[in-house]
């Protein structure tokens, strides 16, 4: 009996493979793939066989340019120099259509090279996986990040140093003073424009880094030499996040600290003139509290992406309701730092914003907010502030779902003396154990006396504490 030939039984052998499977060859050309590879990517195996893969997959025209598809060429090429596996991390790389146009897709691919005998690399093998679905189902918490982000003034970025890819969001391009599509796929382009005072500290930290264990903690400061010539002042905080595999990734966000550096010099420059005193202390008070608010800032940015890899509900909800704690102490610097005053919080704006803040849009017409016209220190706003956070956060599930009212009131009550209270048809408080102690421990701190009250369908929480009225 006549053997069959070998090539082809390896070709039927990839061709019938249940997972997606796609041969390249040194030149990173397909020679093979699976059937299961053709039906997740919609193509004929005429189609694509033959082709340089950047060719017979070429980039979404409206996507091009953009740093989430560039970083596939370069896990390609890291892969023939190594002659080691390449596990890249989750990346956009649309898919065409038969009919035309494109399908939006996400993927992990790893790319494992295939070497002859001299250890030369012959073949690429390319196993993507599609997590489409998975990152579409995330794109609401990742709209909430963004515009958290945003608020903060923060940019994100994610960084393998093994292969230099450098995935960011386009704020990042903007603090480098990139245009669209300026920057490229890799970092090399923008540690080329940190200051060369500074990139020889920021190199070193990168290299020790490699030896971390997962979820180490990075901070870097540096400056930006922008094409203009100006300088920008950035700072870095991140995590270490290793694959699979072991292979070190670093995720992280960027803030603009320029102005803060301005200030700073400023203050030291006022300082040494001993001049205005009554203006510096203002002015250290505004700076005081812009730092402590952006440090509150970079703390719950931390917090929610930790909180984006937790699959738990209950543990995602502690997240959520520590994020909100610290969220309310924010809210104190901010008004603060942007106030004439930088002793005294307009608290009917403050609690106006915090409940706004708290309950968004969507609650509006069932939390009112009735606060007298009083400017507080912020030894008593702070306190107040999470107080109100409690006490809302742990009646707004009911207050929406059985469209009850609630009302968050501060008033003067009696010569000295103010009330805060939350007022409501909720029937009764689900304020948690550690609830309880943090708004007693408040109160406490006032001088304040705390009562909680249900009565009938109603519940009434109430702070009296005496205040400089």
């Amino acid at each position: 009996m006549q053997r069959p030939n070998a090539a082809t039984d390896f070709a039927l052998i990839l061709e019938g493979m249940p997972q997606p499977y796609l041969i390249l060859d040194a030149e990173l050309t397909i020679v093979g793939a699976s059937d299961a590879y053709l039906a997740l990517t919609d193509r004929l195996r005429d189609d694509i066989v033959g082709k340089s893969i950047l060719v017979a997959f070429p980039e979404n025209p409206d996507e091009k340019g953009t740093v989430e598809q560039g970083p596939l060429e370069v896990s390609l090429r890291h892969a023939l120099a190594t002659g080691k596996p390449h596990e890249m991390a989750v990346i956009q790389y649309d898919i065409p259509l038969p009919s035309g146009g494109f399908a939006q897709k996400f993927w992990t691919p790893i790319h494992s090279p295939v070497t002859d005998a001299e250890g030369h690399v012959q073949y690429i093998i390319q196993n993507p996986m599609d997590v489409t679905e998975s990152v579409l189902k995330a794109r609401e918490d990742d709209a909430r990040l963004r515009v958290a982000m945003h608020a903060a003034d923060l940019a994100s970025w994610e960084y393998e140093p093994e292969t230099d890819i450098w995935r960011r969001s386009h704020a990042v391009d903007e603090l480098f003073g990139f245009g669209p599509g300026e920057g490229g796929a890799v970092a090399a382009n923008f540690f080329a424009r940190m200051h060369p005072d500074d990139l020889p500290v920021v190199q070193d930290g990168v290299r020790s880094i490699l030896g971390c264990p997962d979820e180490t903690v990075v901070n870097f400061e540096y400056r930006v030499v922008l094409p203009n010539g100006k300088i920008r002042h950035l700072s870095s905080r991140g995590e270490v996040l290793r694959t699979t595999i072991g292979k070190v990734r670093m995720i992280g966000v960027i803030m603009d600290v320029t102005a803060d550096r301005a200030r700073e010099a400023a203050l030291s420059a006022a300082v040494t003139a001993q001049s205005e005193l009554l203006d510096q202390k203002d002015a250290l008070l505004a700076e005081v509290n812009h730092r402590v608010k952006n440090s509150l800032q970079l703390v719950v940015s931390t917090l929610r992406l930790q909180s984006r890899r937790i699959d738990v509900a209950a543990t995602k909800a502690v997240f959520d309701v520590a994020i909100s704690r610290v969220r309310a102490i924010i809210s104190v610097h901010e008004r603060l730092y942007r106030a004439d005053n930088a002793l005294k919080v307009d608290m009917k704006e403050q609690l106006g914003k915090l409940c706004l803040d708290l309950t968004g849009d969507k609650a509006a017409s069932h939390v009112s907010v009735d606060v007298d016209n009083l400017e507080l220190p912020t030894e008593k706003a702070i306190p107040i502030s999470v107080i109100v956070n409690e006490l809302l956060m742990a009646v707004l599930q009911d207050t929406l779902e059985n469209g009850r009212r609630l009302t968050v009131s501060l008033k003067r009550i009696r010569a000295g003396y103010l009330e805060l209270a939350v007022t409501g048809n909720v029937g009764t408080s689900c304020l948690p154990e550690l609830g309880t102690k943090l708004v007693r421990s408040m109160a406490a701190q006032m001088d304040g006396e705390f009562t909680d009250v249900s009565y009938g369908d109603g519940y009434r929480a109430a702070v009296v504490f005496k205040g400089a009225v």
